[in-house]
């Protein structure tokens, strides 16, 4: 075995070993990412009015728990249980619409939700944005207000004129500026931040982490102790991706007893991305999963074979057979839970093509 293997493989090993004593299914909870709730806005980014209330509606019926983000996070951060089957509702921008249509609703029902804003687009009214007296309105009711960075631009990327040093120098004083700017409203200071369009960097993790924020992506799954704080997952909800006829699979899900083998880059320029598709090594639980088949997909290839490197550890490894286009791409990576009709749940996200841009 190649010394760098060998190392990978006990890095690895190491990382996981938490998952010796929790249970397979831990602590836990699934976070929801909206943006619109429109008839009229792009389908790529909303659900229309009458699904999102279905979704409520299914939430209520079937005994699952809306709770607090702040509260989530601080739960699985000191250890401490959560009920089953907690769900999280997040809304990203601030679009008007979260306060004509989403509000009215959870306000009935009692709901907390957060909601993500860019100040400077608040204050500027850049878009059919909710006000900062509408924000306060709903902060009253129950909404936590997160930051979503002092303006709607990708924090991975570097201006044209930027070395690296001087983007993350940039990004710590905008994320910085941008909470001050929240607080200055009058409204309850939160260490929450939403990645725009869910794209970070191991460099922009550093950032975040050194300012005490948690961070949350776009790539699916749940959340629980050992999820990586820096970027947790949330399940996207929008076009194809918000059908009732899934939402239930998703919102019971669990999170895949697994770490991965090292802080996962994201970020894959042009000319290697176009050689092969990146590979995800994992290392599994194999007492949790039993028998279940593990199953993989990637974003336009649909099912994708997983290569089981060592199956007794638990050793995974998995690649697309096709190289990833220009964008963001995912892995989607499930088994089922035994016995229980719900999954295990894990999504990593691939960015391709990162050049100055901004």
């Amino acid at each position: 075995m190649k010394p760098m293997m060998l190392f990978l493989i006990v890095a690895l090993m190491l990382s996981s070993a938490s998952w010796a004593d929790e249970p397979c299914t831990p602590s836990h909870a699934v976070i929801l990412i909206y943006h619109h709730v429109s008839d009229t806005t792009p389908a790529s980014t909303s659900v229309t009015p009458a699904l999102f209330e279905q979704h409520l509606n299914f939430l209520d019926d079937n005994g699952f728990r809306v709770m607090a983000l702040p509260a989530v996070v601080d739960k699985l951060k000191a250890g401490e249980d959560l009920p089953d089957s907690v769900v999280v509702l997040t809304f990203d921008d601030g679009y008007e619409s979260v306060y004509t249509e989403a509000f009215p609703q959870l306000k009935k029902r009692g709901w907390p939700f957060t909601v993500f804003v860019c100040p400077e687009a608040i204050s500027k009214r850049q878009g059919p944005v909710v006000t900062w007296d509408q924000l306060r309105e709903m902060s009253v009711a129950g909404a936590t207000v997160g930051n979503h960075g002092l303006h709607h631009g990708f924090m991975n990327r570097a201006r044209p004129d930027e070395d690296p040093k001087d983007h993350l120098q940039r990004l710590e004083v905008e994320l910085k500026f941008a909470q001050k700017q929240i607080e200055d409203q009058h409204l309850p200071a939160s260490s929450l931040l939403a990645y725009p369009f869910g794209e970070y960097s191991p460099d922009v993790q550093t950032v975040v982490q050194r300012l005490g924020l948690t961070a949350f992506g776009q790539q699916s799954g749940a959340v629980g102790p050992l999820s990586d704080f820096t970027c947790l997952p949330r399940f996207p909800m929008a076009a194809g991706f918000a059908a009732l006829d899934n939402f239930g699979d998703k919102v019971s899900c669990l999170p895949l007893p697994t770490s991965a083998m090292m802080t996962m880059d994201p970020n894959l320029d042009v000319e290697s991305a176009a050689k092969a598709a990146p590979k995800l090594t994992l290392m599994l639980e194999a007492a949790c999963l039993g028998q279940s088949e593990v199953v993989a997909f990637a974003s336009g290839q649909g099912n994708i074979a997983c290569n089981w490197l060592d199956r007794d550890s638990g050793f995974l490894q998995i690649q697309a057979p096709n190289p990833l286009p220009r964008g963001r791409s995912r892995y989607n990576v499930t088994a089922s839970v035994p016995g229980t009709g719900r999954w295990y749940w894990y999504s990593q996200v691939w960015i391709v093509g990162q050049e100055h841009q901004y």
